[in-house]
């Protein structure tokens, strides 16, 4: 026969309960054990069983349950169980449990249990892991010390009532117990309850009678607390535990038990009970939402942060459907993602939403979550449910992604910044390459920048650059990338562009930039730009080289006129060129960090074959060694070393060789040297810090010694800052330098510089000298240079002698000095000043 429907369901509702019992046990750390002394027989539960390590449903035999306590637990446990069972005394102890999980802290609570139903004595135990609470006790563990010393010392007095005595009774104490209530041992003396009572604190006197008068009455047994002042003026706790004994006919005789400190326990206990009601605080107060449900994916439970963030109250979110409390979605989308609570119920496996998911509360409000579903599992293995925890990232999410944009975006104009314009142009120039598609790189450079930053500040510097990324944008395609690579540096990827194309566009960001204004203090600037065209395809061997071709061709734009386009081509040979220098450049100051520069003289001499007098007259001639060897000289570099200013390092070079030259010469033996002229190049002249430097080293030389240097000067040097290569000029003839006048004639106004600028000597420009006995007016130039020489005091010195008839003509026209290579070929200073030596 079928059960009832009302028996079914309190059958049902009994199972659900014992399940719920049994989860709270297991949630708690809570396990229980009888056993039955008669029969040695042995009942555990499953929480039990879990927390001693065992197979739940298999019962061991007492032998083996107390084995897992250890040699001193198991001895301790088996004591406890006996008196239990033969006296009736309960005890409440922690022990150590290990299994092959490792070693916990029980706590065992254990007494007899009533015969209720006649089945035999039964002793009942209680266990708790403990193990947390525990650690959070090892701090207190010198305390918990000396409080086990203190027992073990004798800490425990021995009491006893006797009920026959008096009316009221007499008690009698041992020496321990006149030392726990603050007074001094008496042997013999006795104390009635009342006065007993009055050694209490107030508060505790009722409740301690009570507790005796009850253990007298009929309970049999006396357990109570009560708090005693001791002899140091502290508030000690004290427990007491006894126990009645009584007559044949029922009438108690005596009541004894023992009584001992515990106040450093109840401090530990409210230590214990403040941190676990922190631990309620901080579970309420975490700020990650939990919400769990059943096996069906229904809401059971929410904490109050995720009340908070699906905008549900717990009792409105119980029962209901998991998607329908959390409802996800992509940022941007409007569908709802999959449930991730039913996706972890059929699959049983954790499981979380894909990045970028938000939370679509109650009230519409959005929140970017990160999430994580887990299965709840029973005993058995089944899915009972899942636990969904997930929490609010908005900030973090807003945070990293304004991180991330940075790292890619140029923050004054929104544009995409080198780096990841650099990855955009790789990422393309790969495509092409597998699909062959066509690609052109741009690169912007803006023409007249610097003056708007110079007169107007650099805040409207910036406000132009905004401005320019707006029309730069606005000229290309939507899906064409801009990006500023720095200072007034701008650059463009057009995908899926052929050339021609991208010239049109190139034109048309050009036109755009040329009608810009941008307008100051009621002054108009133009801007304009220059730009570079080149191909993103196969024939580079990378992304990064097509940018660099890109960049040669916009620096040509700028050079030939500005505002304007230059496009790429393969037989370009002014491109070559450019790019040419611009290798020179690296090479100079790689050449310069090595030390890779040399000096060669070449002797100027007397033009009518003067006596010799042993004395070196020469000039420095600078000259590269390559790693490999190879001598470079000037002609191939100085034109790359006057376009990236690399000059005045070069001349701050040779100078400082030459003074060193003039100080060693006098103490090392070596020849004396007459005269030694250096080169200096236009942007030396305007360079500050070298006149600052060059003062300093002829400071240290003296004026005698200075008069051995001359400094030469091209006239086209001298052209743009004639006032600022006369006043160099002064400065340095003060100390005793000579100055020529180097390449003279070669200039369209060579006689009127003389007038301007004062210098000794002037070396009249090869050109003059080379075609002097065929050229007419080469031979009238040179005798008007020789009669303004004489005019001005200044010593003439001819170059590029070649013949001994060139040299002839230029005595019988009165040049006073000559240089070249008929009478002397460049050697290196160093084996020339040791073969003078010599």
């Amino acid at each position: 026969m079928s059960e009832s429907p009302p028996m079914a369901a309190a059958l049902l509702a009994l199972a659900q309960n014992a399940r719920f019992l049994e989860r709270c046990s297991r949630l708690a750390g809570v396990g229980a054990w009888e056993w039955q002394p008669d029969s040695d027989a042995l009942l555990l539960s499953d929480s039990a069983c879990e927390l001693l390590g065992l197979p739940a449903g298999q019962v061991p035999t007492l032998a083996a349950l107390l084995q897992r306590f250890g040699p001193d637990g198991a001895a301790m446990l088996d004591a406890a169980l006996h008196r239990a069972a033969q006296e009736g005394l309960r005890w409440d102890v922690e022990l150590r449990c290990s299994d092959e999980r490792g070693e916990r802290v029980l706590r065992v609570v254990g007494g007899p249990d009533a015969d209720d139903d006649g089945g035999g004595p039964r002793v009942g135990v209680v266990m708790q892991d403990v193990t947390d609470a525990a650690g959070v006790r090892a701090e207190l563990e010198h305390t918990l010390e000396r409080l086990a010393l203190a027992t073990h010392g004798g800490g425990i007095g021995v009491w006893e009532l006797d009920l026959q005595a008096s009316a009221q009774g007499a008690l009698s104490w041992d020496d321990a117990m006149w030392r726990l209530h603050g007074e001094e041992a008496s042997h013999g003396r006795r104390i009635t309850p009342a006065g007993w009572c009055r050694q209490l604190q107030r508060q505790d006197r009722r409740a301690a009678l009570q507790a005796l008068r009850s253990a007298i009455r009929g309970a049999g047994q006396f357990d109570g607390e009560w708090r005693v002042e001791g002899p140091d003026g502290t508030t000690r706790v004290l427990h007491g535990s006894g126990r009645v004994l009584r007559d044949g006919a029922g009438w108690p005789l005596r009541l004894s038990g023992v009584c001992w400190d515990v106040s450093e326990e109840r401090r530990l206990q409210q230590q214990i009970e403040v941190q676990h009601e922190l631990l309620e605080v901080t579970l309420q107060c975490i700020g990650d939402a939990v919400l769990t449900t059943d096996a069906q994916g229904r809401v059971s439970w929410l904490n109050p942060v995720a009340q908070r963030l699906t905008g549900w109250t717990a009792a409105e979110a119980r029962g209901q459907p998991a998607s329908r409390v959390f409802v996800a979605q992509l940022e941007g989308a409007a569908e709802p993602l999959p449930d991730p609570v039913q996706r972890c119920l059929v699959s049983g496996q954790p499981s979380r939403l894909p990045g970028g998911a938000v939370l679509l509360a109650r009230d519409g409000t959005r929140r970017a979550v990160d999430d994580s579903v887990a299965p709840i599992r029973g005993k058995a293995g089944g899915v009972l449910g899942a636990v969904l925890v997930f929490r609010d990232v908005t900030q973090q999410r807003r945070q990293f992604d304004e991180i991330s944009w940075r790292a890619s975006h140029d923050g004054l104009t929104g544009l995409v910044n080198r780096t990841e314009f650099g990855q955009r142009l790789a990422r393309t120039f790969e495509r092409a390459r597998r699909d062959g598609s066509q690609h052109v790189v741009l690169a912007l450079d803006l023409d007249r920048f610097k003056l708007i930053n110079d007169q107007c500040g650099h805040a409207a510097g910036d406000e132009v650059l905004s401005q320019v990324a707006q029309r730069l944008e606005a000229g290309v395609r939507s899906r064409d990338t801009v990006a500023r690579l720095g200072g007034d540096e701008f650059a463009a990827l057009l995908e899926n562009c052929t050339p021609d194309e991208a010239l049109h566009v190139a034109r048309k960001l050009c036109d755009a930039l040329d009608r810009y204004r941008y307008v100051h203090g009621g002054q108009s600037f133009r801007i304009g730009a220059s730009i570079g065209v080149a191909p993103l395809d196969t024939r580079w061997p990378d992304a990064e080289t097509a940018l660099r071709e890109a960049d040669g061709c916009c620096m040509l734009a700028k050079e030939q006129g500005r505002n304007r386009v230059h496009v790429w081509a393969p037989d370009d040979a002014t491109l070559r060129t450019h790019q040419s220098e611009h290798r020179w450049a690296a090479r100079l100051q790689q050449a310069l960090d090595e030390g890779r520069f040399e000096l060669d003289l070449q002797r100027v001499m007397a033009a009518q074959g003067a006596e010799d007098d042993g004395r070196l007259r020469g000039e420095l001639l600078l000259r590269l060694r390559e790693p490999d060897g190879t001598c470079v000289l000037p002609g191939a570099f100085m034109p790359a070393a006057e376009r990236f200013h690399i000059a005045p390092r070069l001349d701050r070079w040779v100078l400082r060789q030459a003074v060193a030259m003039l100080q060693r010469e006098e103490g090392d033996g070596g020849p004396e040297i007459a005269s030694l002229s250096v080169n200096l190049s236009g942007l030396t002249l305007q360079d500050a810090a070298f006149h600052q430097e060059a003062r300093a080293l002829l400071q240290q030389l003296g004026p005698e010694r200075a008069r051995a240097l001359c400094l030469e000067i091209t006239e086209t040097a001298v052209i743009t800052r004639l006032a600022d290569a006369a006043h160099f000029i002064a400065q340095m003839r003060a100390l005793g330098v000579r100055i020529a006048l180097d390449d003279f004639g070669a200039g369209a106004s060579s006689f009127s510089y003389l007038k301007a600028l004062p210098v000794d000597v002037l070396k009249i420009d090869g050109q003059f000298v080379r075609d002097l006995l065929t050229d007419p007016l080469d031979q009238v130039a040179v005798r008007s240079f020789v009669d303004v020489a004489r005019t001005l005091g200044l010593t003439t010195v001819a170059q590029c002698v070649e013949t001994p008839e060139v040299l002839l003509e230029l005595v019988r026209l009165g040049v006073a000095e000559v240089q070249g290579f008929l009478l002397h070929r460049p050697e290196p200073v160093a084996g020339l000043l040791a073969t003078a030596a010599a």
